[in-house]
């Protein structure tokens, strides 16, 4: 078992479940976190719309309840699109930020996932004081606010610089970033950058990992919600990742987040079996030849 906390992604342990639909998961909140739990998980990803289908029957203090029992340690919460529009798309965005903020304080949350999928209108900085009031927001419920560093096909800010900049501009001291190793392979930063520019002191860091090919689909977005794969099973340098984010001092929770057109059809139990064995595996080979300290 790795001595470093894994956290299984939302994407990762909800079978049956796709970004382009259905986004709630057909299995109980409480035999997920059960299952992720029994094979190792310190941390675990809730959904907004998933939240949301389960809050129905169950209450976000039974959840955490649940958490609390199984020794789960880390919460994040996700997903925030829309927060820096100024028409009518700010309302539905407002409606799942209200449903955010409560769960991550309800649940305990690290931090609140948030991104500008599908923008290239809005500039870093006509998006900073709406990214300094969410900032603001979370600090009333007491987490913290990333934002995924996404490709250019997806978003206004496809670099750690545009990101970085957002995050010091807006300056507040719960907002972050969170690096997805995909989308740093995708972006093309290298990873010399990443502790470089990345001060711990400044901007709060989460961190996921995934697997795949250089080689990207003739449809971009296959690469994302079709076609990852768990740790190991393909051609990312994730040892020199992970090498990048631990030279920034970073000591938490590691996250995998896979979203796979095959596995999503897996049972729950091998989802979490396969996935914590293989990504526990990738994070000790690289913690094992890694120079720092």
């Amino acid at each position: 078992m790795s001595d470093i906390p894994i956290l299984g992604s939302f994407w990762t342990l909800a079978p049956g479940t796709a970004p382009t639909g259905p986004d709630f998961s057909s299995v109980d909140i409480k035999t997920r976190i059960e299952a992720a739990a029994k094979v190792g998980f310190k941390g675990l990803g809730f959904w907004h719309t998933d939240m949301a289908h389960f809050m129905q029957t169950t209450s976000l203090s039974e959840v955490r309840k649940m958490l609390d029992d199984n020794g789960i340690e880390f919460v994040e919460v996700e997903w925030l699109n829309e927060w820096f529009r100024t028409d009518e798309r700010r309302v539905e965005s407002d409606k799942w930020r209200a449903l955010l903020l409560d769960a991550a304080e309800q649940l305990g949350a690290r931090h609140i996932k948030i991104a500008d999928l599908a923008n290239h209108d809005v500039s870093v900085e006509e998006m900073t004081p709406a990214f300094a009031q969410l900032c603001a927001d979370a600090a009333e419920h007491g987490t913290n606010i990333v934002f995924e560093m996404l490709p250019k096909q997806f978003s206004s800010l496809p670099s750690l610089d545009l990101v970085l900049k957002l995050i010091k501009d807006a300056g507040a001291p719960n907002g972050g970033l969170i690096l997805d190793n995909l989308h740093v392979e995708r972006i093309g930063n290298g990873y010399a950058e990443i502790a470089e520019k990345i001060s711990l002191d400044e901007v709060v860091l989460a961190v996921e990992i995934n697997d795949g090919f250089y080689g990207t689909p003739l449809k971009f977005e296959d690469t994302v919600i079709n076609r990852r794969l768990l740790p190991g099973d393909g051609e990312f340098d994730i040892e020199g990742f992970l090498h990048a984010i631990w030279d920034t001092g970073y000591d938490g929770p590691i996250g995998v987040e896979t979203i796979n057109e095959y596995m999503r059809y897996w049972t729950l139990e091998t989802l979490a079996e396969v996935s914590f064995a293989k990504t526990s595996e990738v994070i000790n080979a690289a913690r094992a030849s890694w120079q720092g300290k």
